[in-house]
Protein backbone atom coordinates (compact mmCIF):
# COMPACT_ATOMS: atom_id res chain seq x y z
CA UNK A 1 0.00 0.00 0.00
CA UNK A 2 1.06 3.55 -1.01
CA UNK A 3 -0.62 6.96 -0.61
CA UNK A 4 0.92 9.26 -4.00
CA UNK A 5 0.00 13.11 -3.78
CA UNK A 6 0.65 15.80 -5.94
CA UNK A 7 -0.36 19.09 -7.02
CA UNK A 8 0.09 21.51 -10.04
CA UNK A 9 0.36 25.43 -9.31
CA UNK A 10 -0.35 27.33 -12.99
CA UNK A 11 -0.40 30.90 -12.90
CA UNK A 12 -1.43 32.31 -16.06
CA UNK A 13 -0.94 36.26 -17.01
CA UNK A 14 -3.58 36.98 -20.00
CA UNK A 15 -3.05 40.51 -21.42
CA UNK A 16 -6.60 40.58 -23.29
CA UNK A 17 -5.25 44.31 -25.58
CA UNK A 18 -3.83 41.51 -28.41
CA UNK A 19 -5.79 40.92 -31.19
CA UNK A 20 -4.24 37.83 -32.27
CA UNK A 21 -5.76 35.06 -30.51
CA UNK A 22 -3.79 31.96 -28.75
CA UNK A 23 -2.77 29.05 -30.34
CA UNK A 24 -3.42 26.69 -27.84
CA UNK A 25 -6.61 28.47 -26.13
CA UNK A 26 -10.09 27.47 -24.07
CA UNK A 27 -11.04 31.15 -24.55
CA UNK A 28 -13.19 31.64 -27.29
CA UNK A 29 -13.71 35.18 -29.54
CA UNK A 30 -16.41 37.66 -30.26
CA UNK A 31 -16.20 39.30 -33.69
CA UNK A 32 -18.71 40.87 -36.10
CA UNK A 33 -19.42 43.92 -38.41
CA UNK A 34 -21.39 47.20 -37.71
CA UNK A 35 -23.64 48.72 -40.88
CA UNK A 36 -26.02 51.17 -40.97
CA UNK A 37 -29.99 50.02 -42.59
CA UNK A 38 -28.55 50.00 -45.89
CA UNK A 39 -25.77 48.24 -45.34
CA UNK A 40 -23.08 50.98 -45.65
CA UNK A 41 -20.18 50.30 -42.78
CA UNK A 42 -20.36 52.44 -39.57
CA UNK A 43 -16.99 52.47 -38.85
CA UNK A 44 -15.58 54.09 -35.32
CA UNK A 45 -18.93 52.68 -33.66
CA UNK A 46 -18.22 52.00 -30.23
CA UNK A 47 -18.64 48.01 -29.57
CA UNK A 48 -19.04 46.71 -25.75
CA UNK A 49 -18.67 43.15 -24.88
CA UNK A 50 -19.74 42.25 -21.17
CA UNK A 51 -20.09 38.77 -19.45
CA UNK A 52 -22.97 39.43 -17.50
CA UNK A 53 -22.11 36.73 -14.98
CA UNK A 54 -19.15 38.70 -13.94
CA UNK A 55 -19.70 42.13 -14.95
CA UNK A 56 -16.33 42.40 -16.90
CA UNK A 57 -16.48 44.54 -19.72
CA UNK A 58 -14.44 45.11 -22.89
CA UNK A 59 -15.18 48.39 -24.93
CA UNK A 60 -14.08 48.45 -28.72
CA UNK A 61 -13.92 50.63 -31.10
CA UNK A 62 -14.93 49.48 -35.55
CA UNK A 63 -12.31 49.97 -37.68
CA UNK A 64 -12.50 51.92 -40.67
CA UNK A 65 -14.32 49.04 -42.72
CA UNK A 66 -16.75 48.31 -39.32
CA UNK A 67 -15.39 45.25 -38.04
CA UNK A 68 -14.80 44.71 -34.26
CA UNK A 69 -12.61 41.73 -32.66
CA UNK A 70 -12.21 40.81 -28.77
CA UNK A 71 -10.70 37.85 -28.37
CA UNK A 72 -9.28 35.98 -25.50
CA UNK A 73 -12.63 36.12 -23.61
CA UNK A 74 -13.63 33.32 -20.89
CA UNK A 75 -16.41 31.51 -21.37
CA UNK A 76 -19.40 32.14 -20.34
CA UNK A 77 -22.83 34.18 -21.14
CA UNK A 78 -22.30 37.54 -22.97
CA UNK A 79 -24.04 40.92 -24.08
CA UNK A 80 -22.73 42.82 -26.93
CA UNK A 81 -24.01 46.44 -27.55
CA UNK A 82 -22.89 48.72 -30.49
CA UNK A 83 -24.19 52.52 -30.56
CA UNK A 84 -22.43 55.29 -33.32
CA UNK A 85 -23.62 58.70 -33.11
CA UNK A 86 -27.14 59.75 -35.09
CA UNK A 87 -28.05 56.15 -34.84
CA UNK A 88 -29.93 54.16 -32.02
CA UNK A 89 -28.17 52.19 -29.53
CA UNK A 90 -28.05 48.12 -30.41
CA UNK A 91 -28.20 45.30 -28.22
CA UNK A 92 -27.46 41.74 -28.04
CA UNK A 93 -27.94 39.78 -25.12
CA UNK A 94 -28.81 35.81 -24.48
CA UNK A 95 -24.80 35.22 -25.86
CA UNK A 96 -23.47 32.10 -24.89
CA UNK A 97 -19.96 31.84 -25.52
CA UNK A 98 -18.39 28.16 -25.88
CA UNK A 99 -14.52 26.87 -24.71
CA UNK A 100 -12.60 27.70 -27.87
CA UNK A 101 -15.11 28.75 -29.96
CA UNK A 102 -15.90 31.96 -31.68
CA UNK A 103 -19.68 33.47 -31.87
CA UNK A 104 -20.38 36.34 -34.98
CA UNK A 105 -22.72 39.04 -33.71
CA UNK A 106 -23.19 41.56 -36.50
CA UNK A 107 -24.95 45.01 -36.27
CA UNK A 108 -27.14 46.75 -38.29
CA UNK A 109 -27.99 50.20 -36.73
CA UNK A 110 -31.02 52.20 -37.00
CA UNK A 111 -30.74 56.06 -38.02
CA UNK A 112 -32.64 57.57 -34.28
CA UNK A 113 -31.40 59.12 -30.94
CA UNK A 114 -28.42 57.18 -29.14
CA UNK A 115 -30.62 56.87 -26.16
CA UNK A 116 -32.68 54.38 -27.89
CA UNK A 117 -31.84 50.70 -27.52
CA UNK A 118 -33.36 47.86 -29.58
CA UNK A 119 -32.73 45.22 -28.22
CA UNK A 120 -32.62 41.74 -29.39
CA UNK A 121 -32.37 38.46 -27.42
CA UNK A 122 -31.43 35.40 -29.05
CA UNK A 123 -29.37 32.61 -28.77
CA UNK A 124 -26.27 32.10 -31.16
CA UNK A 125 -26.94 30.58 -34.64
CA UNK A 126 -26.57 26.63 -34.46
CA UNK A 127 -24.54 26.92 -37.26
CA UNK A 128 -20.99 27.75 -37.22
CA UNK A 129 -20.18 30.52 -39.83
CA UNK A 130 -16.90 31.20 -38.28
CA UNK A 131 -14.98 28.00 -39.46
CA UNK A 132 -15.20 24.60 -40.78
CA UNK A 133 -13.52 22.66 -38.14
CA UNK A 134 -15.85 19.51 -36.92
CA UNK A 135 -16.35 18.75 -33.36
CA UNK A 136 -18.24 20.49 -30.90
CA UNK A 137 -18.56 21.59 -27.17
CA UNK A 138 -20.50 19.95 -24.05
CA UNK A 139 -21.62 22.13 -21.92
CA UNK A 140 -21.65 21.78 -18.03
CA UNK A 141 -25.52 20.60 -17.97
CA UNK A 142 -24.74 18.14 -20.52
CA UNK A 143 -21.91 16.61 -19.17
CA UNK A 144 -24.20 16.18 -16.02
CA UNK A 145 -27.57 14.86 -17.39
CA UNK A 146 -25.70 12.48 -19.55
CA UNK A 147 -24.79 8.84 -18.53
CA UNK A 148 -21.01 8.83 -17.78
CA UNK A 149 -19.36 6.43 -16.27
CA UNK A 150 -16.94 6.74 -13.83
CA UNK A 151 -17.67 10.21 -14.34
CA UNK A 152 -15.05 10.48 -16.60
CA UNK A 153 -15.09 13.42 -19.52
CA UNK A 154 -13.03 11.19 -21.68
CA UNK A 155 -16.16 8.91 -22.05
CA UNK A 156 -18.54 11.40 -23.52
CA UNK A 157 -15.17 12.37 -26.40
CA UNK A 158 -16.47 9.25 -28.75
CA UNK A 159 -19.80 10.78 -28.85
CA UNK A 160 -18.30 13.08 -31.86
CA UNK A 161 -17.99 12.03 -35.36
CA UNK A 162 -14.74 10.76 -36.02
CA UNK A 163 -13.84 9.66 -32.00
CA UNK A 164 -13.78 6.23 -31.10
CA UNK A 165 -12.86 4.92 -27.70
CA UNK A 166 -11.78 0.94 -27.63
CA UNK A 167 -14.35 -0.70 -25.71
CA UNK A 168 -14.54 -0.56 -22.05
CA UNK A 169 -11.96 2.05 -22.02
CA UNK A 170 -8.21 1.73 -20.67
CA UNK A 171 -5.31 2.42 -21.12
CA UNK A 172 -4.54 4.79 -24.65
CA UNK A 173 -7.91 4.10 -25.83
CA UNK A 174 -8.99 7.12 -27.66
CA UNK A 175 -8.38 7.57 -30.94
CA UNK A 176 -9.59 9.84 -33.89
CA UNK A 177 -9.57 9.48 -37.51
CA UNK A 178 -7.30 6.83 -37.02
CA UNK A 179 -4.76 8.70 -35.73
CA UNK A 180 -2.78 6.88 -32.97
CA UNK A 181 -4.10 7.53 -28.94
CA UNK A 182 -1.23 9.87 -28.72
CA UNK A 183 -1.80 11.91 -31.67
CA UNK A 184 -4.69 13.72 -29.48
CA UNK A 185 -3.32 17.07 -27.98
CA UNK A 186 -5.23 17.69 -24.09
CA UNK A 187 -5.46 21.25 -23.38
CA UNK A 188 -6.58 22.29 -19.56
CA UNK A 189 -7.62 26.46 -19.30
CA UNK A 190 -5.01 26.75 -21.82
CA UNK A 191 -2.37 24.90 -20.83
CA UNK A 192 -0.78 21.74 -21.77
CA UNK A 193 -1.82 18.97 -20.58
CA UNK A 194 -0.31 16.02 -22.23
CA UNK A 195 2.31 13.51 -21.15
CA UNK A 196 5.70 13.61 -22.03
CA UNK A 197 6.02 10.05 -22.10
CA UNK A 198 3.04 8.31 -23.21
CA UNK A 199 1.15 11.31 -24.90
CA UNK A 200 -1.57 11.06 -23.25
CA UNK A 201 -4.07 13.51 -21.03
CA UNK A 202 -2.37 13.47 -17.28
CA UNK A 203 -5.32 14.43 -15.91
CA UNK A 204 -7.60 11.89 -15.76
CA UNK A 205 -4.87 9.37 -16.81
CA UNK A 206 -5.77 6.05 -17.65
CA UNK A 207 -3.92 3.39 -15.55
CA UNK A 208 -2.46 0.08 -17.43
CA UNK A 209 -5.67 -2.00 -16.54
CA UNK A 210 -7.74 1.53 -17.94
CA UNK A 211 -8.75 2.91 -13.74
CA UNK A 212 -7.22 6.81 -14.07
CA UNK A 213 -5.64 7.23 -10.87
CA UNK A 214 -6.98 10.80 -10.57
CA UNK A 215 -10.08 12.25 -11.89
CA UNK A 216 -10.97 16.21 -13.13
CA UNK A 217 -14.20 16.25 -10.87
CA UNK A 218 -17.40 16.95 -13.73
CA UNK A 219 -18.71 19.96 -11.80
CA UNK A 220 -15.58 21.62 -11.90
CA UNK A 221 -15.67 21.58 -16.34
CA UNK A 222 -16.98 24.45 -17.41
CA UNK A 223 -17.32 23.32 -20.78
CA UNK A 224 -15.16 21.20 -22.93
CA UNK A 225 -14.44 21.17 -26.45
CA UNK A 226 -13.46 18.12 -29.09
CA UNK A 227 -12.41 19.06 -32.58
CA UNK A 228 -11.87 15.73 -34.48
CA UNK A 229 -10.71 17.48 -37.42
CA UNK A 230 -8.45 20.52 -35.66
CA UNK A 231 -7.48 23.99 -37.45
CA UNK A 232 -3.50 24.30 -38.14
CA UNK A 233 -3.42 26.61 -35.53
CA UNK A 234 -2.89 24.05 -32.38
CA UNK A 235 0.06 22.86 -34.21
CA UNK A 236 1.85 19.52 -33.36
CA UNK A 237 -0.49 16.70 -32.99
CA UNK A 238 -3.07 15.59 -35.86
CA UNK A 239 -5.39 14.14 -33.57
CA UNK A 240 -8.27 15.14 -32.02
CA UNK A 241 -7.85 18.67 -29.67
CA UNK A 242 -9.69 18.06 -26.37
CA UNK A 243 -10.18 21.48 -24.59
CA UNK A 244 -11.39 21.40 -21.29
CA UNK A 245 -12.32 24.64 -19.66
CA UNK A 246 -12.50 25.48 -15.98
CA UNK A 247 -15.34 26.91 -14.00
CA UNK A 248 -15.03 30.35 -12.38
CA UNK A 249 -16.35 32.33 -9.94
CA UNK A 250 -19.36 34.66 -10.97
CA UNK A 251 -21.04 37.54 -9.03
CA UNK A 252 -23.63 35.30 -7.47
CA UNK A 253 -23.18 32.40 -5.35
CA UNK A 254 -23.67 28.75 -6.67
CA UNK A 255 -22.71 25.66 -5.30
CA UNK A 256 -23.44 21.71 -5.69
CA UNK A 257 -23.40 18.37 -3.66
CA UNK A 258 -23.40 14.94 -5.26
CA UNK A 259 -23.35 11.41 -4.57
CA UNK A 260 -23.07 8.37 -6.95
CA UNK A 261 -22.55 4.52 -6.03
CA UNK A 262 -22.89 1.71 -8.65
CA UNK A 263 -22.60 -1.91 -7.04
CA UNK A 264 -22.86 -5.68 -8.09
CA UNK A 265 -26.73 -6.24 -7.18
CA UNK A 266 -27.50 -4.21 -10.69
CA UNK A 267 -24.25 -5.00 -12.35
CA UNK A 268 -24.22 -8.40 -14.81
CA UNK A 269 -20.95 -11.04 -14.13
CA UNK A 270 -18.02 -10.50 -16.09
CA UNK A 271 -17.22 -12.99 -18.46
CA UNK A 272 -14.93 -14.32 -16.28
CA UNK A 273 -17.20 -14.45 -13.33
CA UNK A 274 -18.74 -17.69 -14.46
CA UNK A 275 -21.75 -19.18 -11.98
CA UNK A 276 -21.70 -20.82 -9.62
CA UNK A 277 -18.65 -18.48 -8.44
CA UNK A 278 -19.87 -15.79 -6.23
CA UNK A 279 -20.42 -12.65 -7.91
CA UNK A 280 -17.14 -10.49 -7.96
CA UNK A 281 -17.17 -7.53 -6.01
CA UNK A 282 -18.27 -4.22 -7.16
CA UNK A 283 -18.95 -1.26 -5.11
CA UNK A 284 -18.32 2.55 -6.24
CA UNK A 285 -19.26 5.48 -4.00
CA UNK A 286 -18.27 8.76 -5.74
CA UNK A 287 -18.77 11.83 -3.98
CA UNK A 288 -18.10 15.78 -3.16
CA UNK A 289 -18.96 19.38 -3.17
CA UNK A 290 -18.73 22.46 -5.49
CA UNK A 291 -18.72 26.16 -4.88
CA UNK A 292 -18.03 29.65 -6.35
CA UNK A 293 -18.86 33.49 -5.96
CA UNK A 294 -17.51 37.21 -5.87
CA UNK A 295 -14.84 37.96 -3.12
CA UNK A 296 -15.06 41.25 -4.25
CA UNK A 297 -17.69 41.47 -7.34
CA UNK A 298 -16.53 42.35 -10.84
CA UNK A 299 -13.30 41.92 -9.41
CA UNK A 300 -11.89 39.06 -8.09
CA UNK A 301 -13.65 35.61 -7.86
CA UNK A 302 -12.84 32.15 -6.57
CA UNK A 303 -14.24 28.54 -6.98
CA UNK A 304 -13.94 25.11 -6.01
CA UNK A 305 -14.71 21.82 -6.19
CA UNK A 306 -13.07 18.25 -4.04
CA UNK A 307 -14.26 15.18 -5.08
CA UNK A 308 -13.50 11.91 -3.45
CA UNK A 309 -13.58 8.36 -4.34
CA UNK A 310 -14.35 5.14 -2.45
CA UNK A 311 -14.32 1.78 -4.23
CA UNK A 312 -14.13 -1.90 -4.05
CA UNK A 313 -13.75 -3.85 -7.51
CA UNK A 314 -13.14 -7.23 -7.75
CA UNK A 315 -10.62 -8.60 -10.72
CA UNK A 316 -12.01 -12.21 -11.80
CA UNK A 317 -9.92 -14.36 -13.91
CA UNK A 318 -9.41 -17.74 -15.05
CA UNK A 319 -5.91 -19.05 -14.25
CA UNK A 320 -4.16 -22.45 -14.51
CA UNK A 321 -3.08 -23.96 -11.02
CA UNK A 322 -1.98 -27.57 -10.44
CA UNK A 323 -4.81 -29.37 -8.59
CA UNK A 324 -4.38 -29.99 -4.89
CA UNK A 325 -5.48 -33.33 -4.37
CA UNK A 326 -4.11 -36.05 -5.92
CA UNK A 327 -5.67 -37.08 -9.25
CA UNK A 328 -3.06 -39.81 -10.30
CA UNK A 329 -1.29 -37.54 -12.64
CA UNK A 330 1.78 -35.60 -11.80
CA UNK A 331 2.21 -33.55 -14.20
CA UNK A 332 -1.30 -31.45 -13.34
CA UNK A 333 -1.15 -32.32 -9.52
CA UNK A 334 0.97 -31.11 -6.98
CA UNK A 335 0.25 -33.65 -4.23
CA UNK A 336 1.26 -36.53 -6.68
CA UNK A 337 4.09 -34.82 -7.93
CA UNK A 338 5.21 -34.51 -4.24
CA UNK A 339 4.18 -38.28 -3.37
CA UNK A 340 6.43 -38.62 -7.05
CA UNK A 341 9.41 -37.24 -5.38
CA UNK A 342 9.54 -38.62 -2.05
CA UNK A 343 9.32 -41.83 -3.25
CA UNK A 344 12.39 -41.04 -5.75
CA UNK A 345 14.03 -39.05 -2.58
CA UNK A 346 14.74 -36.20 -4.79
CA UNK A 347 12.13 -33.35 -3.80
CA UNK A 348 13.42 -29.90 -4.06
CA UNK A 349 13.10 -28.01 -0.54
CA UNK A 350 12.57 -24.46 -2.42
CA UNK A 351 10.31 -26.35 -4.72
CA UNK A 352 8.08 -27.44 -1.46
CA UNK A 353 8.43 -23.90 0.07
CA UNK A 354 7.58 -22.09 -2.73
CA UNK A 355 3.97 -24.35 -3.52
CA UNK A 356 2.87 -23.85 -0.42
CA UNK A 357 1.71 -20.14 -1.89
CA UNK A 358 -0.25 -21.91 -4.47
CA UNK A 359 -3.99 -21.15 -4.66
CA UNK A 360 -6.17 -24.40 -3.34
CA UNK A 361 -7.21 -25.94 -6.35
CA UNK A 362 -9.87 -29.04 -5.75
CA UNK A 363 -9.37 -29.88 -9.28
CA UNK A 364 -10.18 -31.83 -11.32
CA UNK A 365 -8.60 -29.81 -13.98
CA UNK A 366 -6.02 -26.94 -13.83
CA UNK A 367 -8.36 -23.91 -14.11
CA UNK A 368 -9.43 -21.83 -11.45
CA UNK A 369 -11.59 -19.27 -11.32
CA UNK A 370 -9.58 -16.64 -8.68
CA UNK A 371 -10.97 -12.95 -7.92
CA UNK A 372 -8.40 -10.49 -6.42
CA UNK A 373 -9.78 -7.46 -4.73
CA UNK A 374 -9.02 -3.94 -5.43
CA UNK A 375 -9.77 -0.92 -2.45
CA UNK A 376 -9.13 2.23 -4.15
CA UNK A 377 -9.29 5.73 -2.47
CA UNK A 378 -9.40 8.81 -3.86
CA UNK A 379 -8.97 12.63 -3.24
CA UNK A 380 -9.08 15.35 -6.00
CA UNK A 381 -9.77 19.07 -5.66
CA UNK A 382 -9.40 22.08 -7.71
CA UNK A 383 -9.41 25.88 -6.60
CA UNK A 384 -9.57 28.37 -8.83
CA UNK A 385 -9.11 32.23 -8.56
CA UNK A 386 -9.90 35.39 -11.01
CA UNK A 387 -8.75 38.27 -10.93
CA UNK A 388 -9.71 41.06 -13.12
CA UNK A 389 -6.52 43.67 -12.72
CA UNK A 390 -8.47 45.99 -15.31
CA UNK A 391 -10.47 46.04 -18.88
CA UNK A 392 -6.80 44.33 -20.51
CA UNK A 393 -5.26 42.35 -18.37
CA UNK A 394 -6.80 39.57 -15.58
CA UNK A 395 -4.43 37.00 -13.45
CA UNK A 396 -5.83 33.40 -13.23
CA UNK A 397 -4.52 30.84 -10.82
CA UNK A 398 -5.40 27.31 -10.77
CA UNK A 399 -4.27 24.76 -8.06
CA UNK A 400 -4.86 21.02 -8.54
CA UNK A 401 -4.82 18.41 -5.65
CA UNK A 402 -5.35 14.62 -5.90
CA UNK A 403 -4.58 11.45 -3.92
CA UNK A 404 -4.47 8.29 -4.75
CA UNK A 405 -4.18 4.85 -2.82
CA UNK A 406 -4.86 1.01 -4.03
CA UNK A 407 -5.02 -1.23 -1.16
CA UNK A 408 -3.96 -4.93 -1.33
CA UNK A 409 -5.25 -7.09 -3.16
CA UNK A 410 -6.44 -10.47 -1.60
CA UNK A 411 -7.36 -13.91 -2.37
CA UNK A 412 -9.86 -14.28 0.44
CA UNK A 413 -11.20 -11.35 2.95
CA UNK A 414 -9.49 -12.80 5.90
CA UNK A 415 -6.28 -11.15 7.58
CA UNK A 416 -3.96 -13.54 6.00
CA UNK A 417 -0.82 -12.07 5.13
CA UNK A 418 -0.99 -13.92 1.65
CA UNK A 419 -2.06 -10.91 -0.52
CA UNK A 420 -1.10 -9.41 -3.78
CA UNK A 421 0.19 -5.57 -3.54
CA UNK A 422 -0.60 -2.95 -6.36
CA UNK A 423 1.84 0.41 -5.62
CA UNK A 424 0.86 3.49 -8.12
CA UNK A 425 -1.02 1.64 -10.86
CA UNK A 426 -0.29 5.22 -13.38
CA UNK A 427 1.10 5.86 -16.11
CA UNK A 428 4.97 5.67 -15.83
CA UNK A 429 4.80 3.62 -12.54
CA UNK A 430 6.09 -0.01 -12.20
CA UNK A 431 3.81 -2.38 -10.69
CA UNK A 432 4.88 -5.08 -7.48
CA UNK A 433 3.82 -8.37 -7.02
CA UNK A 434 3.80 -8.91 -3.07
CA UNK A 435 3.52 -12.26 -1.38
CA UNK A 436 4.37 -12.61 2.33
CA UNK A 437 6.52 -15.72 2.98
CA UNK A 438 4.81 -16.95 6.25
CA UNK A 439 1.67 -18.11 5.67
CA UNK A 440 1.70 -21.91 7.15
CA UNK A 441 1.89 -24.79 4.68
CA UNK A 442 -2.05 -26.01 6.44
CA UNK A 443 -3.73 -23.17 5.93
CA UNK A 444 -4.73 -22.81 2.02
CA UNK A 445 -6.00 -19.84 -0.15
CA UNK A 446 -9.80 -19.97 -0.78
CA UNK A 447 -10.78 -19.20 -4.08
CA UNK A 448 -13.08 -16.69 -3.66
CA UNK A 449 -13.11 -13.64 -1.77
Amino acid sequence: MKSCRSGLILIALVAAWSTLVSAQTYQGRILGSVTDSSGAVVGGAKVTVTNTATGVSRNLTANGVGDYNAPNLEPGPYMVTAEAPSFKRAQRTGLQLEVAKDIRVDFRLDPGAISETVTVSEEAPVVNTTNDVLGGTFSNKAINELPLLGRDFQNLADLQPGVQRTPGGGFLSLTANGNRPNDNNYIVDGLDDNDAYYGSTVINAEGVEGTPATHLPIDAIQEFNVQSSPEADYGWKPGAIINIGIKSGTNSFHGSTYYFNRNSALDARNWFNPSPDPTAALNFHQFGASAGGPIFKNKLFIFGNYEGVRAVVGNPGLVSVPVSTSIGDPDNSIADAFALCTANANCSATSQKLATFLPFNPGPDTELNLDLNNRNREDNGILKLDYHLSEKNSLVATYFSRGQRTNRRRYDGSKSPVSFAVENPGPGHRRRLNLDAHRPAHQPVSRRL
